[in-house]
């Protein structure tokens, strides 16, 4: 496998050559940095690029789903820390997961945490690969910009693959286009555990003085093998108790020829008619004629098609507590189609002294259809069901509203409300407010950034309804309230991020595992069986990050430090501390080679890490009755990041202090062990 994708790398970057053609790279599951004005601007490739006469200019952003603003992104070519991009864990280790690429995951860090799928909750834990709207990238360039990035490590049998390449172009000074294709291939280093994942994208943005259009469209294939965990921690915490060794790949797991698959259809269409004026700047020998908006009409489209499958042909006798559909049912899958028009009207800012802000309000449809199994009880079981398919549909209409001020360099607000006004999501509430304050300060440029919310809202339809062949419930809960507040002071100067929060739920939403216990002699085992659960009750989470780096001269050492604490473990379990950790030195080799080599840490402390649901993709909390701890074990690896001209690599020996029996990142699922990752990207700017 791992020789036909080098193959198919070689001859499609033999083609892009011979056809000059350019890519930019989209990085939009990592930690990419954006800066929040609506202006457009950056600037990548070198002085010799320049020199040559090829034009290297790349400006990247992202749009609001809701109004079209736009919001300055950076383009990923930067060398610093390329080793961890590719890594399901996160660059900074922030993640849980089961181990292989693009594995559902979660993050620890409870503030970083987002619903990314809306009421199709199923990709949320695949936010490594799935992009949501408001993450996905537009370019403009002054020449045709290619980026191909292969990364991979492990053997035939338990390696893994990513080839990810996006082209982009543009047709004159105000129209871009672009293709992205990203494929994920994880056999895992752990049976039944493999993934694979296929991506493609296309999009094409207009940018005019009077006219603004941005259209997104995206085909995702997905599937996972679940292998529902290692039988018996043992095997990973005490070997030595073994009748004889084990390869991390003989180790025996509970479920075997089980898959879970989903595709996704999805259409993003934004424009926006500019109404205004042209007025003149400049001086008496520089001037220039400037397009001032005033008012802008903008419309919103968003279409998806989801689907989900479920397919199950071996498993063990007692793992699942319930079996709602038949043994060789092929009916466990639903489909979701979601409609949604938006219509608006903006005041701009900044087209006189007066207007200081920009005002927005809109008014949103959204059409929505569900298709489920459905059941008619047998006369030979209360609990199989003979099956058939049922459509639901739900169609909500909100009113919304925005005050925004993006321009001056001091001061900057975003304020964010909508209301449902009927339909499935009468009375929810959302209220978001933003705003950073910069200061000046010995020089540089210290940043105080606020973000708060108040919501209101209706759980999502698959948490209150959903038919599978193990999981079934149709329920009928409270709205959930939440209430956040965090405050972020930054400066440039110090290399100083400092972030405190803290959030306030009532009736918070969680999945929880309710599986019972089964008795034979003295053996006892538990079943497996995951619920929505509310928690009535007030609940509060406090968090602090501090991020500090240091530099003393080519030594580096980068700090990440997370404390969190939640008043109620048994519903939402947090490590208290998380650490990242990373020493390297930098330097340049002969004018053109700049080189990082250093070591870095992941750690968290020891809590009652969620477990994982197969049958939904959804992490839960543990059953109480054999809960069990992980954490308290760093991992430890080395590395070496390369950047020559216009390309990068990497190679890594991760996980370097395998060897205490401690390394799971959730219950069942271990760390990979150690071994060898590698990954290569190439820009090209003809």
């Amino acid at each position: 496998m791992k020789h036909a994708i080098t193959l198919l790398i070689t001859i499609l970057l033999t083609q892009i050559a011979s056809a000059q053609r350019i890519v930019g790279e989209l990085e939009a599951n990592t930690d990419m940095v954006m800066t929040p004005n609506d202006s457009i601007g950056r600037r990548n490739g070198t002085d010799k690029d320049k020199k040559s006469g090829v034009p290297v200019d790349i400006k990247a952003w992202t749009i609001d789903p809701t109004y079209g603003n736009r919001t300055t992104a950076l383009v990923d070519t930067v060398m610093h820390q390329f080793h961890n991009k590719n890594l399901s864990e996160g660059i900074n280790g922030h993640y849980i997961h089961l181990g292989n690429l693009g594995s559902p995951r979660i993050n620890r860090i409870f503030m970083e945490r987002r619903d990314i799928g809306g009421d199709f909750i199923f990709v949320n834990p695949f936010d490594q690969f799935y992009v949501p709207s408001d993450q996905f990238l537009y370019y403009n360039t002054k020449s045709p910009y290619l980026n191909a990035t292969y990364n991979f490590c492990g053997s035939k049998t338990t390696g893994d693959d990513h080839v990810k390449v996006i082209y982009t172009n543009n047709a004159g000074r105000k129209i871009n286009f672009g293709g992205l294709f990203d494929y994920m291939y994880g056999q895992g280093y752990y049976d039944s555990q493999s993934t694979s994942y296929m991506g493609s994208s296309a999009w094409a943005s207009y940018i005019d003085d009077t006219y603004d259009l941005h259209l997104q469209y995206t085909h995702n294939y997905m599937k996972l093998t679940e292998n529902g965990g290692i039988t018996d921690d043992t095997y990973i915490t005490h070997p030595e108790n073994m009748e004889r060794s084990y390869a991390s790949n003989d180790i025996p797991t509970f479920l075997a020829s089980t898959w879970a698959r989903q595709e996704h259809d999805i259409l993003h269409l934004n424009h926006r008619f500019n109404l205004g004026f042209y007025r003149t700047e400049g001086d008496s020998t520089d001037t220039r004629s400037v397009f001032v908006p005033v008012t802008s009409i903008f419309h919103t489209l968003d279409l998806r098609y989801m689907r989900r499958a479920y397919i199950a042909y071996n498993t063990p006798s007692g793992y699942h507590t319930h079996d709602y559909l038949p043994a060789d049912s092929t009916n466990d899958r639903t489909k979701n189609l979601a409609l949604k028009n938006i219509i608006g009207l903006s005041l701009r800012e900044g087209f006189n002294r007066y207007a200081q802000a920009g005002l927005n309000a809109y008014i949103s449809f959204d059409h929505q259809t569900f298709e489920l199994p459905d059941t008619l009880p047998t006369p030979l079981s209360a609990t199989a069901r003979y099956t058939s398919r049922n459509k639901q549909s739900e169609n909500t209409m909100s009113v919304g509203g925005q005050i925004i001020r993006t321009q001056g360099h001091t001061l900057h607000y975003n304020i964010n409300a909508e209301v449902g006004l009927t339909g499935a999501h009468s009375g929810d509430l959302d209220l978001k407010a933003s705003g950073n304050l910069n200061t000046p300060i010995l020089g540089d440029t210290a940043r105080l950034n606020i973000n708060a919310y108040i919501s209101r809202k209706t759980p999502a339809y698959y948490i209150r309804h959903y038919h599978s062949r193990h999981a079934w419930w149709d329920i009928d809960p409270d709205k959930e309230t939440r209430t956040r507040i965090e405050a972020q002071l930054s400066w440039e100067k110090t290399k100083t991020q400092l972030t405190v929060g803290a959030e306030n739920m009532k009736n918070y939403i969680y999945f929880a595992n309710t599986g019972t216990a089964n008795t034979t002699g003295a053996n006892i085992a538990f079943s497996n069986n995951i619920s929505p659960m509310q928690c009535g009750s007030n609940l509060q989470v406090l968090s602090a990050n501090l991020r500090q780096d240091f530099r003393f001269g080519i030594l580096h050492i980068d700090n990440d430090v997370t404390y969190q604490h939640s008043t109620n473990t048994d519903v939402l379990p947090l490590p208290a501390i998380s650490l990242y950790h990373n020493l390297y030195i930098s330097f340049t080799y002969a004018r053109v080679l700049n080189i990082e080599i250093g070591g870095d840490m992941k750690y968290f402390t020891s809590y009652y890490a969620p477990s994982y649901s197969p049958v939904v993709s959804q992490f839960m909390t543990q059953r109480q009755a054999d809960r069990i701890k992980i954490g308290n074990y760093p991992i430890f690896s080395v590395y070496a990041n390369l950047d020559l001209k216009r390309t990068r690599f990497y190679i890594q020996y991760y996980h370097a202090n395998q060897s205490d029996g401690r390394y799971f990142w959730a219950p069942g699922y271990p760390v990979n062990p150690k071994g060898i990752h590698m990954g290569i990207s190439w820009n090209f700017y003809d």
